[in-house]
């Protein structure tokens, strides 16, 4: 019995494992926070400047990524209004050329170099896609999942606690009856020789008050011990259904997610084959509207969608890193956290709630152990087991003397006292049941699943690839809105009579006939390039014959 009790109290030789801190947790604890704290348990400090440090951080960096975002939405709005005359192919208009038919190697550098902008942007959106499901969500659902395992183990520990609890309440109201009949039945176990002892070389009587001792006490522990067990599993079994509630609730893939991801591969295809045909020289002008009028701007919803998204993950992806990180000067991951928020809100208390949290939380450390008031319960147990089996033996090896002595019949005190005795006997069964279940181990595992696993590998891995993916996403999304004139084709400059100067000697007079030009020369039989587009009327500035500007006829465009 000592070596299991042993075991039972302080959960044999097992060490809890240690936290290992996982690389995203690393990476998402360097995030800047603009000078403020990153110390999570501040936010539980009595200090409202220590609380204000911690927030402040993590508005800033909300609000300076958010704002990064906005500010690059509003340059392309700004681009769209100033239109291709001050802001060219960035207004989302056609590109426009000169035509000259010799440099046309040259001149389609800059559409070329913007389409395949464009089309790396769109594949890194694309591949990033796939990886905000495959790696973000799905963590997401492992992180569900391991929530899940938890509660049904806790659920476990439970339904056993309660059923202990209701042994224990049967076993205690039997103890409660069959005590009663025997403390009447000692407390007046020899009325004519109270001496009896010296006479049967046991001192019965001495021995009948330890056991109606031990039987009061233990009656009184079982009621109270039985109230405060009962009060704990309700407790339990409400926030267990809270959290099995709250992730039921939770639908991590539900169809706003599904349509988000589908319109981030889909909507991002349309447009590369856009850019694909023009790439091609193939010139579909319904297709192009397509794009502009439906296409774009159901990409520019979903783009804005995810860099709101991004901003609003950025701060709780911190906050999550912070609580895996520990707080205080010793960072020794969540287990470390916890013990310093209850600091921050109890102070030094180091009662028996305290104990508790610390000795499942920090690897089974003995110096914890919560439930060294049981070895005294155990050992007067034990004594009532002892004492009342005593005094039965005692009684039926002496019984005839006793008669006659104590002038009382005995038939009735022996099997109420091996009743009780039995009864003690599986209250101590019981209690060993008890201390098995929550030995350290069982919950220490479910400790570690909930907060190593879920809330500091899964859950944090998670925001890190959502938040990432969807920092990327944002950042090519408005990299291809910006570039969205790359699936209009080009539109080539028409050249004129009045655009064409000979070059100048040096001595300042014009060229010779048979000197070669280094400017475009006039070839009025020459046919134009036009790509059926409005005309372009250049405007000649006599300072410099390399520079021209142009006027486009009032047309509505179609771009977005």
């Amino acid at each position: 019995v000592g070596e299991t009790m042993s075991d039972n109290i302080y959960g044999g030789e097992y060490e809890g494992p240690k936290y290992e801190f996982s690389q995203s947790v690393i990476d998402l604890r360097r995030l800047p926070r603009f000078g403020y704290s990153k110390d999570i348990t501040l936010l539980f400090s009595s200090n409202q400047e220590e609380q204000a440090s911690y927030a402040a951080g993590l508005i800033a960096l909300f609000v300076f990524l958010l704002v990064f975002f906005i500010f690059w939405t509003l340059t392309i709005l700004v681009f769209k209004i100033m239109g291709p005359g001050n802001a060219g192919f960035l207004s989302g208009h056609h590109f426009v050329v000169p035509d000259p038919a010799e440099d046309v190697k040259n001149i389609g550098k800059r559409p070329f170099r913007v389409r395949l902008v464009f089309l790396i942007s769109a594949g890194l959106l694309m591949t990033y896609s796939v990886l905000f499901v495959t790696m973000g969500l799905t963590n997401v659902d492992n992180t569900a999942n391991t929530m899940t395992q938890s509660l049904k183990q806790t659920g476990k520990l439970i339904i056993n606690a309660e059923l202990i609890a209701k042994s224990l309440e049967e076993v205690g109201n039997n103890s409660v009856e069959i005590r009663d009949s025997a403390v009447e039945q000692l407390d007046n176990f020899c009325p004519q020789n109270p001496q009896i002892g010296d006479m049967t070389g046991v001192d019965v009587m001495a021995i009948a008050n330890q056991a109606k001792a031990d039987l009061t006490m233990l009656s009184n522990f079982i009621k109270d011990g039985l109230a405060t067990l009962n009060e704990a599993l309700t407790r339990a079994r409400v926030f267990a259904n809270n959290v099995d509630n709250t992730i039921a609730e939770v639908q991590f893939w539900g169809w706003q997610m599904k349509l988000l991801s589908a319109g981030l591969f889909v909507l991002p295809s349309f447009l590369v084959m856009g850019v694909g045909l023009v790439m091609l020289d193939l010139d579909l002008p319904n297709y192009q509207k397509f794009l502009s009028y439906f296409v774009m701007p159901c990409f520019v919803f979903v783009t804005i969608i995810v860099y709101i998204v991004c901003a609003a993950i950025l701060p709780i992806s911190a906050t999550n890193a912070d609580a895996c990180t520990g707080g205080g000067r010793v960072h020794g991951g969540p287990d470390d956290t916890l013990l310093t928020i209850w600091r921050h809100l109890r102070g030094n208390d180091t009662g028996i709630v305290f104990q508790i949290a610390a000795y499942y939380t920090q690897r089974c450390n003995p110096k914890y152990y919560p439930y060294g008031f049981l070895s005294k319960y155990l050992n007067d147990l034990d004594e009532a087991i002892t004492s009342t089996g005593t005094i039965a033996q005692a009684v039926q090896d002496n019984l005839g003397l006793l008669e006659a002595q104590c002038g009382r019949s005995f038939d009735e005190v022996v099997p109420v006292v091996k009743d009780m005795s039995d009864n003690l006997k599986i209250l101590r069964d019981n209690a060993d049941m008890t201390l098995d279940l929550i030995k350290c181990k069982n919950i220490n595992d479910l400790y570690v699943n909930t907060m190593h696993d879920a809330a500091c590998k899964y859950s944090v891995s998670a925001l890190a690839w959502i938040f990432a993916s969807a920092l990327i996403i944002a950042v090519c999304g408005l990299i291809m809105i910006m570039l969205r004139s790359a699936y209009y084709p080009v539109e080539n400059l028409e050249l004129i009579d009045s655009w064409i100067k000979a070059p100048k000697s040096a001595s300042g007079s014009n060229s010779s006939p048979t000197q070669p030009s280094t400017e475009f020369e006039e070839n009025p039989t020459s046919p134009t390039h036009s790509n059926k587009t409005a005309p372009v009327t250049p405007q000649v500035d006599d300072n410099n014959q390399n520079e021209f500007d142009f006027e486009v006829d009032d047309k509505p465009s179609d771009e977005f």
